[in-house]
């Protein structure tokens, strides 16, 4: 018994073109529109675009409108200056509860920094101006109680015989560390007539006359 053999695969013979090469070639199909703006696709990297809203002049209000009402955030003026520094309690926990309401919690650090501020350039005019001002007074008010002793003590009237019926008195010089100060006075004696005197006191009058 005989096999036959197969006859070998042979490749396929290519379609004849029906239409002759002078022929005029087919119109090209249109192109097909572009998508719509709405409907396309954003490019990669572009903003996102939201869509849909609130029929309202200003809807980006209406994000706000679920929001908390911040605590205020004059108290923490209040108690920074009564407190200073540790005002930042009053600060922080009032900071903290704007967060969680989704507010900014900026405006009460603002506040108590500035209120410090304040409080420092106001007491660098007290330390530059008012201190000695203070020092001053007190100068003021010493030197009218040595004019005084040396009128009412008596002292003069017990050792000199005379008695004064005015003093006007100068300081010199800076007091020392035990409080001590030298005057210079010119004391109006009862008789009309004047005489001049060294003396050196305490703040409180209490005079001694320089030999």
């Amino acid at each position: 018994m005989t096999t036959q053999l197969p006859y070998p695969q042979q490749p396929p013979t290519p379609a004849y073109p029906t239409t002759p090469p002078w022929a005029t070639p087919p119109a090209e199909a249109p192109a097909e529109p572009p998508p719509p703006e709405n409907g396309g696709v954003s490019p990669w990297g572009a903003p996102y675009t939201e869509h849909g809203g609130l029929l309202v002049p200003y809807p980006e209000e209406m994000r706000n409108a679920s929001r908390a009402e911040p605590p205020p955030w004059w108290p923490v003026i209040a108690w920074t200056f009564f407190f200073g520094v540790l005002g930042v309690v009053s600060a922080g926990r009032r900071a903290t509860q704007a967060r969680r309401g989704r507010n900014s919690p900026a405006p009460y650090w603002i506040a108590w920094a500035a209120t410090l501020a304040v409080l420092a350039v106001a007491g660098a005019v007290i330390a530059v101006a008012g201190v000695p001002a203070y020092l001053a007074y007190r100068e003021d008010q010493a030197t009218r109680a040595v004019q005084q002793q040396i009128m009412a003590d008596g002292r003069l009237e017990s050792s000199a015989h005379v008695t004064a019926t005015a003093a006007n008195c100068e300081p010199v010089g800076v007091r020392d560390a035990a409080g001590i100060r030298r005057y210079d006075c010119v004391v109006t004696l009862s008789d009309g007539r004047t005489g001049s005197m060294a003396v050196t006191a305490a703040e409180d009058g209490a005079w001694t006359a320089v030999r």
